[in-house]
């Protein structure tokens, strides 16, 4: 066996997480990013991107899931654009599960359903009432978020 050669591309053999905060332009709303998320999301699924954005005062959130490469080169492209700034990078670990597999992009509008819940969720994760992942840990931001999917499923159902 040592001779064969693989026809598997090592890269593909990696599947990644990686967890950004920034904050957006001014005068930037959800709806109108809302646009662009939908032509994000058909271009995640294409790519076979998961994952979760979540947005709030004026602030992003978001976990990126899938192939190393196709993370990457999604992540500096996403730095790039000006309709954000203060991007940064809060982890990048290999995983052997994705914990947003079911959606290309779900996004969710921290300002438009802040509940009792969702307060007490971020309070939980970051010590505060109020939604700022730039002053969160990679840990606090990674367990927030899986927690927010978990109550956002059982809101779909």
């Amino acid at each position: 066996m040592s001779g064969l050669t693989s026809n598997v591309n090592k890269s593909d053999m990696h599947t990644i997480r990686l967890l950004y905060s920034s904050d957006a332009q001014e005068g930037l709303r959800y709806r109108d990013f809302m646009t662009i998320m939908d032509k994000a999301a058909e271009t995640n699924r294409e790519r076979a991107i998961t994952g979760m954005l979540c947005y709030g005062g004026g602030q992003f959130l978001q976990a990126l899931e899938g192939e190393r490469l196709a993370v990457n080169t999604l992540y500096h492209h996403i730095a790039k654009d000006t309709r954000h700034t203060n991007c940064q990078l809060l982890s990048i670990e290999e995983i052997s599960s994705r914990d947003f597999a079911e959606w290309s992009m779900k996004i969710v509008d921290w300002n438009d359903a802040v509940t009792a819940a969702r307060q007490t969720l971020l309070l939980k994760h970051s010590g505060s009432r109020q939604f700022d992942p730039s002053q969160m840990t990679a840990q606090q931001a990674s367990a927030f978020l899986r927690d927010l999917a978990a109550m956002e499923r059982l809101l779909a159902e």
